[in-house]
């Protein structure tokens, strides 16, 4: 797996493109709780057909950025930070991309090999190509831990949701360096009208 730029300041294991399989996952021995509340995660997440949210995001507790998240399911999603920072980051359903406003320069990824893949597809499983290596629950907080089945080495995304109601919170993205990035949601929109332009990629300067 490689990094995109800022990645370790950003959203980490969200976009971490694929590479080698090494080490065999470790999945988590699920009791009979742990399987009903994943469960209703899938529901939940299979029911976010579009979400807008505000966002405030740390990296090993120290770096501090805000934004905005939106999500268009199947295959489309956008991050963009608050002025002074000029990235963003566009899942277009079938391209990751990274962009730079200030340079008008842009990288791309394919999505599906991607972790963030796992966000933005129609069918969310718990299962197949990631998987749960631990469940824990507290104070009407459910987290669950998943990382890429064929490369548990590279990182670990962890979904942190309230149960009553269910709403997703947070996520929490270690990478292969150990860089620490949590993604807090504020403001959460579930079924809004998003329009498609936001989820088309700007051109670079050498596109014009």
């Amino acid at each position: 797996m490689t990094i995109l730029r800022f990645i370790a300041a950003a959203l980490a294991a969200l976009l971490i493109a694929a590479g080698p399989a090494t080490a065999a996952v470790q999945p988590a021995q699920l009791t009979a709780q742990d399987r009903q509340d994943l469960q209703r995660v899938e529901q939940y997440l299979g029911s976010l057909t579009t979400v807008q949210a505000d966002f405030v995001q740390t990296t090993n507790n120290t770096d501090l950025y805000r934004g905005r998240f939106y999500l268009k399911r199947p295959g489309k999603m956008r991050l963009e930070y608050d002025p002074p920072i000029d990235y963003m980051y566009i899942a277009d359903g079938t391209w990751l991309t990274y962009y730079d406003a200030e340079l008008r320069q842009r990288k791309d990824v394919p999505l599906g090999s991607t972790i963030a893949d796992f966000i933005t597809r129609s069918n969310v499983r718990l299962s197949g190509d990631v998987t749960v290596v631990k469940v824990s629950r507290g104070n009407n907080l459910l987290s669950v831990q998943l990382v890429q089945t064929d490369k548990p080495e590279e990182g670990s995304l962890t979904l942190n949701l309230s149960t009553n109601p269910m709403l997703l919170q947070s996520w929490v993205a270690v990478d292969a360096q150990g860089t620490v990035t949590q993604v807090d949601l504020t403001g959460m929109q579930p079924g809004v009208q998003l329009d498609n332009k936001l989820f088309v990629v700007p051109r670079k300067k050498s596109d014009r």
